[in-house]
């Protein structure tokens, strides 16, 4: 989840920043005036429980440049951070929406990654990161802590890595919602993209069944199909609509997402991405953190490899590596555009920055 407080009190400084309104000579007036906005307790987005994987996606950036240990997170480091879990209650979420739709134009009701991101991600911390979840020896029992803190929990799964009895014990455990990457339509073109186990057919039909089960039990797991958007040939657009026709009368949240952070597998340079953060700039530096299985804390889901490290929990509170030196210095080079040379942020993501804006 992310400080959906700070996302909407931010939102006019943005916009006098993106309509470059606002010159390089206020610098120091925005880091202040971000500062002034943003938590000074930090929100979660995500933790990383395992980065085990026994897939081979070609986009991803573990495949091929991941030299990290693979381990599970540890039993009470898991328990400590979601301990730490800022919640938002139902009448922010509520306020939160309801600005979106009037005053930020974008809907949380509509089916897309934007919907997704803004009804889904906004509540839900996120228990994947660069290993398959279901390989988690103990998922269950970390759903089982966040269900009975409270916490609603998401997260993503290549099908093939999952067992329907796993998935069943999840979803009883309390998962909020359950995302599955199918990236084609057809067994050739996904051993393709995910390596030799992934499968169509057989990740299909674990779908149906529990969409079976969901409704058997009155279980209230959203169920989240999903195809990203690597425009490998020209009949990629055609299958994008047959998936979501495929899906469309069925009780799923079936979208269309769009690549981020330069894939590997992006052959279309004209590939236009749909996030609602193509027309502004990344402000993950101030709406939340990420920590990976072994509590190093990271800006943003995008570091694979410990490439941008602020901090340890095993060695620091959250509070004092959010409110710490390393993140105020990170913070002042996305308003600056001062980055020490191949720094993560402005060689190796694509996603816009603050300083960019500036005239």
């Amino acid at each position: 989840m992310y400080d959906i407080k700070f996302f909407k009190d931010s939102s006019s400084l943005k916009e006098k920043i993106t309509n470059k309104k606002i010159s390089k000579d206020d610098s120091e007036d925005i880091i202040a005036e971000l500062d002034h906005l943003r938590s000074k307790t930090p929100y979660i987005y995500n933790i990383e429980t395992t980065n085990y994987c026994n897939m081979k996606c070609v986009m991803c950036p573990r495949t091929m440049f991941m030299t990290r240990k693979n381990i599970w997170i540890n039993d009470d480091l898991f328990e400590k951070l979601t301990d730490k879990v800022s919640k938002h209650n139902d009448k922010d979420l509520e306020k939160f929406w309801s600005w979106l739709e009037n005053d930020y134009h974008y809907s949380p009701k509509e089916v897309s990654e934007n919907g997704f991101y803004f009804s889904i991600v906004s509540r839900c911390l996120v228990l994947h990161g660069f290993g398959e979840p279901f390989l988690d020896k103990k998922l269950i029992q970390r759903l089982e802590i966040c269900k009975k803190k409270n916490i609603p929990t998401y997260f993503s799964c290549t099908p093939a890595t999952m067992t329907v009895e796993k998935a069943k014990m999840a979803m009883d455990s309390g998962l909020t919602v359950l995302k599955f990457s199918l990236d084609a339509m057809d067994e050739r073109k996904i051993q393709k993209i995910r390596g030799k186990r992934a499968n169509f057919e057989e990740s299909v039909n674990k779908i149906l069944t529990l969409i079976d089960y969901k409704k058997a039990k009155g279980l209230k797991t959203l169920l989240v199909p999903c195809m990203i958007d690597l425009s490998i040939d020209k009949t990629d657009h055609k299958m994008h609509k047959e998936f979501l026709n495929f899906w469309k009368d069925k009780d799923v949240f079936a979208y269309i997402k769009s690549q981020d952070n330069r894939w590997l597998y992006e052959n279309d340079e004209e590939l236009k991405s749909k996030s609602h953060y193509e027309n502004q700039y990344c402000e993950y530096p101030w709406l939340s953190l990420t920590v990976m299985a072994d509590g190093n804390v990271v800006p943003c889901t995008q570091i694979s490899n410990n490439e941008l490290v602020l901090g340890n929990v095993n060695e620091q509170s959250l509070e004092e590596i959010w409110n710490g030196e390393n993140y105020k210095k990170l913070r002042e080079m996305h308003v600056t555009g001062k980055f020490p040379k191949n720094h993560k942020c402005s060689n190796k993501c694509d996603m816009k920055k603050l300083y960019q804006y500036l005239s």
